[in-house]
């Protein structure tokens, strides 16, 4: 058996000295270099559909997509679009582009604003001696760059020796293409969510129209088969967002107070497995990707067998471990078919953990880690190393860390800010998707002592194949 390690990132979390405030699909190939470097197999990113309404923070959830088969223009490397003629006008741009690129966190409204001003001229520049350009026009512009620039960078990975795992949203902007071209596909009275959990106490309303899977089945699920074949072209491996979707779905009235009003969709639990085990197999039964499932949270008994009989990897976490009776599992424990990680983009990093619940970092420590010392206050890097060499012992197939994981290895290197390096916070409804790496990607890879470190621990994996 062969056994594989990677990394976790959201484009938009990349920081390079060529960007303009937020990680762009160039950046890519500067993060393959660091793969090669520390025998990472895989990079493994968020959607990076387009989820553009007005520009603003609400814009910045990656999961919101207006067209599941356009990808997101903020991701473009400006120049290499175009160069802009006018002197003055490049020396404006670069001025914006430094006190972007200086900024913390992604100022999503100001990069984007910046960014479409500067798309918007080079188109103009592109069209002056015809005189055309409709909004249309611009808008197939726009993607034609994005095509190529995210091709090219996939090509570049897949020259490394690199995959790159995409994610496939469960659902999408109520305001979509998808939606308006196709409504009859779309229960628009409903709205799709998770029940109150650990996460969320009123559980969460993503506000996504649910399915109509009955007329869906119609056509032996095209829209479905179209989606999967649009991300064979840019992707090795996907990971279905909340395959528990797929058996049943979380469904809220429209207009609902909060996500504890919703119920299950289907009802019977009887129909669970029929239902899931058909549209999975309809759905992503003839394709070329690698597929994995985010199977967390409350699982119907039927889940694990049906993506096991479909192929389907799962993923574990150790501190969501999916025996009850235990507070941790043990990586090497995991089923072969599976994706090992510390953590989720919906969870803190390692040291956000550790610092969240005292007492049940301290059992960590002791039952996990077999220290019999009291734990430290922080979770030093010595700590980081232990847990991360624990997951790379993993008996999955796959090890996919977080970026800031691996990156909390080195006490030097690290980020201060612990707490402003997890992505998502699901309880808050008004969460900003502004993380970005304190760390530039040139620095990364000029950080020997750290990749010499993760390089040891995947050399380690690899040799147990």
């Amino acid at each position: 058996m062969n056994y594989f390690a990677g990394v976790a990132v959201p484009v938009f979390s990349l920081r390079s000295d060529e960007s303009f405030g937020i990680g762009e699909f160039n950046d890519l190939k500067k993060l393959a270099d660091w793969c090669v470097m520390t025998g990472l197999k895989l990079i493994q990113i968020l959607p990076v559909n387009d989820t553009t309404t007005d520009g603003g923070w609400n814009d910045s959830y990656p999961y919101k997509s207006i067209s599941t088969k356009a990808l997101h223009p903020i991701y473009l490397n400006l120049e290499k679009v175009g160069v802009l003629k006018d002197e003055n006008e490049r020396r404006r741009f670069n001025e914006m582009k430094k006190e972007l690129n200086a900024k913390e966190f992604v100022d999503y409204p100001e990069v984007f604003k910046a960014k479409m001003e500067y798309l918007e001229k080079i188109f103009r520049q592109t069209n002056v001696e015809t005189c055309s350009g409709t909004s249309q026009q611009f808008y197939d512009f726009l993607q034609y760059h994005c095509d190529k620039q995210l091709t090219e960078a996939v090509d570049y990975l897949h020259s490394k020796g690199i995959m790159l795992k995409g994610d496939l949203p469960i659902g999408v902007n109520r305001e979509s293409d998808d939606v308006r071209q196709n409504p009859r596909l779309f229960n628009l009275d409903m709205e799709t969510g998770a029940p109150p959990d650990a996460f969320a106490a009123e559980g969460q309303n993503w506000g996504f129209p649910t399915y109509n899977w009955d007329e869906m089945a119609k056509d032996d699920f095209a829209w479905w088969r179209g989606r999967v074949k649009w991300f064979e072209r840019y992707f090795d491996a996907l990971r279905i967002d909340h395959i528990l979707g797929f058996f049943r779905i979380w469904e809220i009235p429209k207009g609902s107070p909060n996500a504890s009003f919703g119920h299950y969709s289907p009802t019977d639990p009887i129909r669970w497995e029929t239902e899931g085990r058909n549209r999975l197999s309809k759905v992503f039964g003839n394709s070329k990707l690698l597929i994995c499932g985010e199977d967390l949270g409350m699982v119907a008994p039927c889940v694990p067998g049906v993506m096991r009989e479909l192929g389907i990897l799962s993923l574990e976490v150790q501190r969501m471990p999916k025996n009850s009776g235990r507070p941790f599992s043990d990586p090497r424990e995991n089923p072969y078919l599976s994706v090992d990680t510390t953590g989720t983009h919906d969870m803190p990093t390692i040291r956000g953990w550790w610092e969240e619940n005292r007492e049940l970092s301290a059992r960590f420590y002791h039952e996990m880690l077999h220290h019999t010392d009291n734990p430290p206050y922080f979770c030093e890097p010595y700590i980081c190393k232990e847990i991360i060499e624990q997951h790379l012992k993993s008996a999955s197939q796959w090890v996919i860390i977080p970026i800031q994981d691996y990156i909390a290895m080195d006490g030097d290197f690290r980020w201060d800010c612990t707490w402003e390096e997890q992505i998502n916070k699901p309880a808050d409804p008004n969460h900003k998707w502004k993380y970005r790496m304190h760390q530039s990607l040139e620095q990364l890879l000029d950080n020997k002592r750290l990749n010499k470190t993760i390089s040891s621990l995947t050399q380690k994996r690899q040799s147990k194949t």
